[in-house]
């Protein structure tokens, strides 16, 4: 079997930002900073993070973005949006709790994501989530708030 790498930085396309009125605030007013760390963890459930480079499938992916408040006056309304690469699928961890999903990246809801089927109402899979998203009621002026989702590359390890 060919050895599967793919570029772990490169398949986060977008980091977005939505912010309410931006067209009031100061020119790009939130700086968005992204890690892409790969997390091992040791036959003593120790885990470890490093830098992510590469990846092979089934490795465990973290993606940690850090929204820093770059204006002059508080940010009101910040919506913190991590998509989730296609090559990748959502564990179900993401911190700070009460992440909102999504399955299109424009239409959120609170998770776990359902759907009817038939007379049902299921689990939407975390396989079809395709994107995460914040609410961040206030962000005062210099300060930062830091969200992480973790995912695992798509695939048979090798």
């Amino acid at each position: 079997m060919k050895q599967f790498l793919i570029s772990v930085v490169a398949s986060l396309s977008t980091l977005l930002v939505a912010v309410p009125s931006y067209a009031e605030q100061a020119a790009q007013p939130v700086r968005a900073d992204l890690q892409a760390l790969k997390i091992t963890v040791d036959k003593d459930g120790k885990e470890t993070a490093a830098e992510a480079k590469e990846a092979r499938p089934g490795d465990l992916i973290e993606y940690r973005a850090t929204y820093t408040n770059v204006s002059k006056k508080k940010i009101s309304g910040l919506a913190a949006t991590l998509p989730i690469p296609k090559d990748m699928q959502f564990t179900g961890t993401a911190t700070p709790a009460g992440a909102e999903a999504s399955t299109d990246g424009k239409t959120f809801a609170a998770m776990p994501l359902k759907r009817k089927v038939g007379d049902k109402v299921v689990d939407v899979p975390l396989a079809d989530y395709r994107a995460l998203r914040w609410r961040v009621a206030e962000l005062p002026v210099g300060k930062s708030t830091v969200v992480t989702a973790r995912t695992r590359v798509n695939g048979v390890n090798p």
